[in-house]
């Protein structure tokens, strides 16, 4: 007898055990950094080694989520897609997986740098423009 084993959980052990990981994205809440069908490399993390504009993958209500970090607490970390309207609902570090050392596309590898201050500034000013002019 087999039984299927859910990507989820196995992506959520072999980081928990200390592996590094591929897969592929799906959805277009971190564009034009991430595309979908682009392959993500998750490294395993501490919540400690984690700063703000870190992109994380934590394990969301809604499956696996590689959105960038914009708040750190003492239990939980707030994240965002770039191209996303809202922030997410806080995770806790039991939620954390890991954090995306680059994507490859088309065979190249892009560099998924921390976006750090006026950077990370401007990245959400940006992305608050562009969905106001698609609005209209």
């Amino acid at each position: 007898m087999t039984s299927a084993v859910d990507a989820a959980d196995l992506i959520a052990d072999l980081l928990g055990r200390g592996h590094e990981v591929q897969f592929r994205a799906r959805g277009d809440s971190m564009h034009p950094l991430i595309h979908g069908d682009d392959l993500l490399h998750v490294v395993p993390a501490h919540p400690a080694s984690i700063a703000r504009g870190d992109v994380v993958l934590t394990r969301a209500a809604r499956g696996l989520t590689a959105h960038r970090v914009l708040r750190i607490d003492a239990t939980t970390l707030v994240t965002r897609g770039d191209n996303a309207p809202a922030d997410d609902p806080p995770a806790s570090f039991d939620q954390l997986l890991g954090r995306v050392a680059f994507a490859e596309r088309d065979g190249r590898r892009v560099r998924v740098r921390r976006a750090r201050g006026i950077a990370l500034t401007m990245l959400r000013l940006t992305t608050r423009v562009v969905q106001r002019l698609a609005r209209r």
